[in-house]
């Protein structure tokens, strides 16, 4: 007697073949793996290029000193001792305002205006460049920055204050409540949050799994339809049960988009090798923005976890496409037929989402716990929750068995319905018609 998964590596080679022939599938791998390419070193051009360098020369050359207060005794000389700055030449302004700019819109497009003014007993630092020109805001600013440093020492030089005085005028003061035991011993209160650059490594792994997840779906359904509508699978069932059929198929479709997904996980490596050739010798892309202790957690056994989570959310969406395809007839229902695949994505998504948000904003609590387990949402936030270590191996655990719990749950009432339906030949089945089929089996 034949089991009912027997013949399913056949079905599996058939469809893995006719998937990876097909011109859709080449064509739609070639773009993403160009796309990701491409990434790291057009956004390090665009982000290393229009990048000031903080220990260059300033492209400001003058100065024109417009001093509107009765504190005359203010000289900006001190700024020459650095050298990015020593080159600046500090002119009062002895003309007339409106001839000055004409005079720097015409022939000194690199002049800038300081207006120093006096309000209800507080002083003003005001730069001014023409529109349109050479010089950018940032470059104003971190010369305003060193001018009203200089500006202060000026003032405080005038009325006496030492350097040792202002420096304990600047210090600032900071207050603290603390909880302690009746020994008096503070209780430390875990700060189990997670900072904003650790929150876009898994907003990034997330969006990653979201996009594979649609991605393999669409795929799954639409290659189950096209088997129902052109009567291919009709001959298929002769060798082959219908659970045997569903995991065949199934599991080539994941094995075409796992295809698809690692080429892009080395396209993105690769990319951002890449990416460091226009970072003026600072390193790639990734190694300048994420902070470097962002990788304290991922070890080869966290890496582990991860990708077998993944897989197993992958499945799991797969064999939810696979029930997608199963309630439609036509192709061109396909995208009714994937309203249950999309309604229930977006719900583990968007819990998903939230945890995320929760963990940047107050760190692990009930509701964490229930997006670490829920086998909707675990695939999506859990592998970037171990990478940034706030999962235990147990909570991974239990996950783990949740989601092959369900994944064989799934499976089974999947193939019922495709046996239920294999050759029905009207309009899309609704939810209500599968909760029946269900209770029937």
């Amino acid at each position: 007697m034949k089991s009912n998964i027997t013949g399913w590596k056949d079905v599996y080679s058939f469809t893995l073949k006719q998937v990876l022939k097909t011109k859709a599938y080449r064509i739609s791998y070639i773009i993403l793996v160009l796309v990701v390419l491409l990434s790291m070193p057009i956004a390090a051009k665009l982000l290393f290029n229009n990048a000031e360098n903080e220990n260059g020369p300033s492209p400001i050359t003058k100065v024109y000193v417009n001093n509107m207060t009765q504190f005359t005794d203010v000289s900006f000389e001190d700024i020459k001792s650095i050298d990015s700055f020593k080159h600046i030449d500090f002119e009062p302004m002895n003309k007339d305002y409106n001839e000055v700019v004409g005079q720097i819109t015409e022939d000194e497009r690199h002049s800038i205006i300081l207006n120093i003014s006096e309000e209800n007993g507080a002083y003003s630092l005001h730069l001014s460049m023409i529109k349109d020109g050479p010089l950018k805001k940032s470059q104003l600013q971190r010369l305003g920055d060193v001018l009203l440093s200089s500006f202060t020492n000026s003032r405080m030089e005038s009325i006496g204050v030492s350097d040792e005085q202002l420096t304990l005028l600047q210090t600032p003061v900071v207050s603290k409540i603390t909880m302690t035991d009746i020994n008096g011993e503070e209780i430390l209160d875990e700060d189990t949050s997670i900072s904003l650059s650790e929150y876009m490594f898994v907003y990034g792994i997330l969006f990653f799994v979201m996009m594979t997840t649609v991605l393999m779906g669409t795929q799954v359904a639409t290659s189950i339809v096209t088997e129902k509508s052109t009567r291919v699978v009709e001959y298929l069932l002769i060798t082959v049960k219908p659970l045997a059929l569903m995991i065949g198929k199934v599991f080539a479709m994941l094995t075409a988009t796992i295809i698809q997904m690692l080429s892009m996980v080395a396209a993105l490596v690769i990319s951002n090798k890449i990416s460091a050739n226009y970072s003026s010798g600072n390193g790639s892309l990734l190694s300048q923005v994420l902070p470097s202790d962002l990788f304290a957690n991922i070890n080869i056994m966290n890496l582990l976890l991860c990708i077998v989570l993944v897989f197993l959310g992958l499945l799991f969406y797969a064999v939810l496409a696979g029930l997608a395809g199963a309630t439609v007839s036509r192709l061109e229902e396909l995208n009714e037929g994937l309203m249950l695949f999309t309604i229930v994505s977006m719900v583990g998504i968007y819990i998903g989402l939230g945890a995320a948000n929760t963990l940047m904003s107050s760190g692990t609590n009930t509701y964490i716990m229930f997006a670490f387990l829920f086998p909707l949402s675990s695939p999506f936030i859990l592998p970037g929750a171990i990478l940034v270590g706030k999962a235990s191996l147990l909570l991974v655990g239990i996950a783990i068995v949740l989601q092959l719990a369900f994944i064989v749950i799934l499976f089974r009432f999947v193939a019922g319905v495709y046996e239920t339906l294999i050759l029905h030949n009207g309009n899309t089945i609704k939810i209500k018609e599968l909760l029946k089929i269900a209770r029937r089996q």
